[in-house]
């Protein structure tokens, strides 16, 4: 019977021994199962990043060429622009010169001064009408307070009927569009009375 008993426990030494040889075999294939599992989905993981980043890049230099087109049609339409601001300003300006060579003309096959006057004061007006269309404004000067925005002071001199820091006489007229300065006033400014030595 001890030998039986003996045989039993060995037996169940055995199965015992077996079960856990089982159970560490069937822990370690899980092991493996579960790290080809992350292995595969790590690299699942970074076959979808390097997707992504391809859809990244491909966006980025879409971006790009579309901002490069942009700046290209830009560039063009102000191009365009400056062109059809010129060819409008030169529209303008054209029958001042056909007023101006009228004008030779008639001074070249008359002594008549007052006719040579008359085409004078015909350009002029044209000059203003040209000016007026063009939004162009002339800066106010003579008996006016000098004014360093707009007026450009070339001398000084003493003068009765002009009060100090007021411009006396202008040598340039002075134009503006809206708000903006084309051209300052050169003038002359007063010092205000000469006082008696």
């Amino acid at each position: 019977m001890k030998n039986s008993d003996a045989e039993l426990d060995e037996k169940q030494a055995d199965e015992v021994s077996q079960n856990e040889i089982e159970k560490t075999d069937k822990k370690k294939n899980s092991k493996v199962k579960k790290t080809s599992m992350r292995k595969k989905s790590q690299k699942d993981i970074i076959k979808d990043l390097e997707a992504e980043i391809g859809e990244g890049n491909d966006k980025l230099i879409r971006l790009r060429a579309e901002f490069d087109n942009y700046r290209k049609r830009m560039q063009r339409e102000m191009s365009e622009l400056r062109t059809l601001t010129k060819i409008g300003t030169i529209e303008e300006i054209l029958p001042v010169k056909d007023q101006f060579q009228m004008a030779m003309a008639a001074a070249n096959t008359s002594d008549d001064l007052a006719t040579l006057k008359q085409g004078m004061n015909m350009i002029l007006t044209e000059f203003d009408r040209c000016f007026d269309n063009l939004n162009i404004e002339s800066i106010e000067t003579v008996g006016k307070k000098f004014d360093p925005k707009v007026h450009e002071a070339i001398s000084t001199e003493s003068a009765a009927d002009v009060e100090e820091e007021h411009i006396v006489r202008e040598w340039k007229m002075g134009y503006k569009i809206g708000d903006r300065l084309l051209r300052p006033a050169s003038v002359v400014v007063s010092s205000g009375t000469k006082s008696e030595e």
